[in-house]
């Protein structure tokens, strides 16, 4: 590729573990590729798995291997390595496709300001068709629905611009209810059908973009939205949900900060509304662009974004910009420092555990997911992870804010003698991955261990 930068080596994980299908077939890379500029092959040509494991996937990843490949160079989301960082490794044939990024339509009901998928951008011109047939996607799902771990139901455009694509969700949850489905949309296409549909098929999670804290603020990004109407949407998929008495679709509120929504009023404000509605979880997100509306005061690395740090979006998995929901833990082990048995046999502890962060710690959850245990990471005495999941405690039961209770480990046998180190933190569980309680701020407790045998 012409131009291609071979000074610094970077690598990057999307390729190894995610495809993303644009409305019109063409599959990419990553969601950082709007106009399908790198496309690795097209659905009317090859099935999704011939995509996946093409020749050109696999030069790919090959070349990602060594730390430089010139199709990524383009491209926002590789990560630059750092001298003598060493190079992560990934292999070239990757039987199963674990997720998925699908974009129902390219089209969009508003005309956010200088947005990559504005209708003047010319994204238009750039798929064949403009929104994924329904027939065609169940064919696609049926490929690919054993094995995918989850589908993000978005791209480019607003996907319930798509007229059917509540039954799209409703057919993935319904034939394949293991997929985490997750969707993000500006959400003033939901009728209330729709949203009742949408909530009772058991989508995963939610996630509403709303910029704002009145109508002037709101459509300045958003041009042609109304903001009354969102916050009402987003009213209704919690008031919806709560019906059912389940926990999903998790729902969040997303909030752009831009340099005319930024201040502290407008901040306090937004917090108070998302509080008054309901939902989940509130986040900002940071963006640097367009350049002119940019918010310059919540740059990643200012002094007022540490402020916020646990309440940016993609700094953590659980932080939350609404007090009485956030996950924050008080935790006790009733011991300062653990021998191990004689004969290395498990020892039991005990550990006080109190919820101080308001949301709800669910023993047990409808989906399977998001439900909270106790875990215990084990450490070499210089603090060096040895094991993430050394070992793993259920609640004896649902622990609302400023409830407490007493649970027991059984911590396994250590192979080798010596001094160790054990992280207790509480932590939200999700299946296939899970989310610490420390990363969204909540503070974590070691301890000393000590193996004789």
């Amino acid at each position: 590729m012409p131009g291609c930068n071979k000074d610094k080596r970077f690598t990057c994980n999307w390729i190894f573990n995610i495809l993303v299908v644009l409305c019109d077939g063409k599959v990419v890379c990553g969601c950082a590729d709007p106009f399908g500029e790198r496309p690795l092959g097209h659905l009317s040509e090859n099935s999704i798995y011939e995509i996946w494991n093409s020749e050109k996937v696999k030069r790919i990843r090959k070349e990602l291997n060594e730390g430089l490949s010139c199709f990524c160079d383009p491209c926002g989301l590789k990560r630059f390595l750092s001298e003598n960082e060493a190079l992560p490794q990934g292999p070239e044939q990757v039987e199963m496709l674990p997720r998925m990024f699908f974009e129902p339509t390219v089209l969009c009901n508003l005309a956010c300001f200088k947005a990559v998928c504005h209708r003047d951008s010319g994204i238009l011109n750039t798929r064949t068709r403009k929104s994924f047939p329904l027939e065609e996607f169940k064919s696609l799902m049926d490929q690919v629905g054993k094995n995918l771990n989850r589908l993000d139901f978005f791209n480019y455009g607003d996907p319930f611009v798509h007229p059917q694509a509540p039954e799209m969700i409703a057919y993935v949850k319904e034939k394949y209810p293991h997929i985490y489905v997750y969707t993000s949309t500006n959400g003033l296409m939901l009728t209330d059908e729709k949203i009742k549909q949408i909530v009772h098929s058991g989508l995963d999670e939610i996630t509403f973009s709303v910029d704002g804290v009145d109508q002037e603020t709101y459509a300045r990004y958003r041009q042609g939205g109304d903001f009354n109407k969102a916050l009402d949407i987003m009213a209704k998929f919690v008031t919806e949900r709560n019906k059912l008495g389940r926990e999903v679709p998790f729902i969040n509120w997303r909030y752009i900060l831009f340099k005319w929504n930024e201040s502290n009023s407008q901040l306090r404000r937004a917090r108070k509304l998302a509080a008054k509605i309901g939902v989940d979880r509130f986040t900002w997100e940071i963006t640097d662009h367009p350049a002119e509306a940019k918010s310059g005061k919540y740059q990643a690395g200012t002094k007022y974004w540490k402020k916020i740090f646990y309440e940016v979006w993609d700094t953590n998995q659980l932080g939350n910009g609404i007090k009485n929901k956030r996950f924050i833990a008080k935790i006790k082990v009733l011991a300062n420092d653990i021998p191990m048995n004689d004969g290395g046999e498990p020892i039991h502890v005990k550990v006080k555990v109190k919820n101080m962060g308001g949301a709800l710690w669910r023993k047990a959850t409808w989906s399977g997911r998001r439900y909270v245990r106790l875990g215990v990471q084990l450490y070499d005495k210089s603090k060096n992870l040895l094991d993430g999941n050394y070992s793993r405690v259920f609640l004896n039961r649902d622990l609302a804010y400023k409830d407490k209770d007493v649970l027991t480990f059984a911590l396994p046998p250590l192979k080798e003698a010596g001094e160790y180190r054990l992280k207790f933190d509480m932590v939200m569980e999700y299946k296939d991955w899970c989310a610490w309680f420390e990363t969204g701020g909540s503070q974590e407790v070691w301890v000393r261990i000590f193996n004789n045998y």
